[in-house]
């Protein structure tokens, strides 16, 4: 009997994730067809996040991964399922430094791991500008501070790598280079020809970028950092986030003053030398090349950064607070000569905590055979 393989797509933070998890489940359906399951249990903001988060709950690391949180719900729909390949995706898999529970899958499944590595200091960059945003982190230190005291773990690809080499064997781990200027359809592609999958499907794309990854622009950055700095309540920050991201999409311009969240070039180039040699033997051990992809050579200078101000001052703040308030003006109702109510654009609101963990899109397997093609380059094990 064949054993069903089980693709476990583990990140990097900030490699589009959100985009394909989101892409992944509003095409389950379809994609069980085609032979890959994108399981319905353990889903939650359409990415398997709680499976990961379980393997890391110290309240269960004594228990066996078949009777772990949602582990054995989802080992139960994996069973009944009529595909051929499972599909997990959630970037907290790369943080989970215990593997012991989950070679488990290996007594069942063919596993097979898929991880994108971007650039250290665009990713560093990328990575801030979110923990300052986040309702759960709200960091308050500037980059340069951050830096100083982070250890940064997360740009070490090597050692992220060896360990889930040495739990699944290198033969099993794939790395694909994450590039931020492809497009979502381009990014599906490549995404689904890692796994396998070398036919086009007729997925449908979301509607739009998820607004809370959306990087925000230095000003804007700064201002929800200065409110984290003087411990401003958490009540309406998500609104507030969600308006300085509906600005940034047409304002950006306007919100160059300061350097927040922006490398100095010499930062830049310190950042790919430090991780240069545990890249290079990345890339000579799972991409066939004997040079970083990731080289000083490459940094490029922000525009101007020299003569920005390295922390917001009154003229910052009060432009942005202009800008909220102009924001703010617009979503609201305006009445016409009939009295009739109209409404502008309107505002995020902060949503309820029941809707903070988004109803997953439904994934149940088809019944009957697949009947789009899923050809994997590589043919399941007996």
């Amino acid at each position: 009997m064949c054993k069903k393989t089980v693709h476990l797509h583990i990140g990097s933070h900030k490699t589009a994730t959100t985009t394909l998890q989101n892409t992944l489940a509003a095409n389950a359906d379809l994609l069980a067809r085609a032979g890959l399951l994108y399981p319905q249990t353990g889903r939650s903001f359409n990415g398997h996040h709680p499976l990961a988060l379980q393997l890391r709950d110290p309240e269960l690391q004594d228990q066996p991964l078949e009777s772990r949180g949602d582990w054995p719900a989802l080992l139960q729909e994996i069973e009944t399922a009529q595909t051929p390949h499972v599909l997990l995706s959630s970037e907290n898999f790369e943080w989970l430094q215990q593997l012991a529970p989950l070679q488990a899958l290996q007594r069942r499944y063919r596993v097979r791991v898929l991880f994108y590595m971007r650039s250290p200091q665009t990713y560093l960059e990328s990575f801030y500008n979110q923990v300052v945003k986040d309702l759960k982190t709200r960091e308050s230190r500037t980059l340069e501070t951050y830096i100083c005291e982070h250890g940064l773990f997360f740009l070490d690809n090597e050692k992220l790598l060896n360990r889930w080499s040495d739990a699944f064997g290198q033969e099993a781990v794939q790395v694909q280079l994450y590039e931020k200027s492809s497009s979502p359809e381009a990014l599906l592609e490549r995404f689904l020809d890692a796994l396998g999958c070398h036919s086009r499907l007729p997925l449908l794309l979301p509607p739009q970028t998820a607004l809370q990854k959306v990087s925000l622009p230095p000003d804007a950055l700064e201002y929800l950092r200065l409110r984290n700095l003087h411990q401003a309540p958490t009540n309406g920050q998500y609104h507030l986030t969600m308006a300085l991201a509906q600005i940034a999409r047409h304002k950006a311009a306007a919100l160059q003053r300061t350097r927040a969240g922006l490398l100095s070039l010499a930062a830049q180039r310190n950042l790919l030398n430090r991780f240069s040699a545990g890249n290079r033997r990345v890339a000579r051990r799972y991409l066939g090349s004997d040079r970083s992809p990731f080289l000083p050579s490459q940094a490029r200078a922000h525009a101007q950064f020299d003569s920005r101000l390295p922390q917001g001052d009154d003229v910052m703040i009060s432009k942005v607070e202009a800008l909220l308030s102009r924001f703010e003006r617009s979503a609201e109702p305006t009445t016409t000569a009939s009295g009739a109510g109209r409404s502008g654009p309107k505002p995020p609101q902060d949503p309820p905590p029941q809707s903070r963990r988004a109803p997953p899109t439904s994934s149940a397997p088809a019944s009957s055979a697949p009947d789009l093609p899923f050809a994997l380059s590589l043919p399941p094990t007996r």
